[in-house]
């Protein structure tokens, strides 16, 4: 995997939909995510939205399978090769910013007044539900040890003629690796929805000096 830190300009960067088409532009000849759900693997890049500031250039960590390429409208700042190898039984310090959601059935009736059921995602505002939904996440890959939930302000955006908004938080905490295939997984193909707006990118770090796996 590769993790590389890139700058997009302000004219891209104020729609937030908007980041995630001018990053593939590191990519190409790359295919487009074609997952159906969540639980297949995940093809072309995770990304973080580091800082986004009014007026100025988003800055934004990416991680690939292959090392991108230069491209127009993308500021390519550094690149490095990495190669996660936790270990079962060790204690790292992890970083995600998450849309935790859950999916509940919504019961509509038509024009005819028949019933019409349909799955729809909610977001998890309580802080409890969003510490229930990130050990979940990660159950399997590793035991939380400790986590701080931080929340945010609403993310708004438009696609096309249509508005939108996600609530989004970041995880940050310490936790003990049960299973370092099943991290590794979740480390490649992110954790939650809401990918193409930064979220779902989980980082680890051991805890001894500091170093990045």
């Amino acid at each position: 995997m590769f993790l590389s830190r890139v700058e997009i300009p302000w004219e891209f960067a104020r729609n937030s939909y908007n980041l995630h088409r001018q990053l593939w532009r590191l990519f190409p000849g790359e295919e487009k995510e074609t997952r159906s759900n969540g639980d297949e693997l995940r093809q072309g890049f995770l990304f973080r939205i580091e800082d986004n500031p009014m007026g100025r250039p988003a800055r934004l960590l990416v991680q690939s399978r292959r090392a991108p390429e230069a491209a127009s409208g993308v500021v390519l700042i550094g690149t490095r090769e990495i190669q996660p190898q936790p270990i079962a039984g060790q204690q790292l310090a992890f970083l995600l910013t998450a849309n935790p959601v859950k999916t509940i059935t919504d019961v509509q009736r038509d024009a005819k007044s028949s019933k019409k059921s349909e799955k729809c995602r909610v977001p998890l505002i309580k802080e409890e539900d969003q510490r229930e939904w990130i050990a979940r996440k990660l159950a399997g890959a590793g035991e939380i040890e400790a986590a701080n939930v931080l929340p945010h302000a609403p993310v708004y955006f438009r696609k096309g003629n249509r508005g939108g908004k996600l609530v989004t938080a970041t995880f940050e905490g310490v936790m003990c690796v049960l299973n370092p295939d099943i991290l590794i997984t979740l480390m490649e193909n992110g954790i939650g929805p809401a990918k193409a707006f930064g979220c779902g990118l989980l980082l680890v770090r051991r805890l001894q000096n500091s170093l990045k796996i």
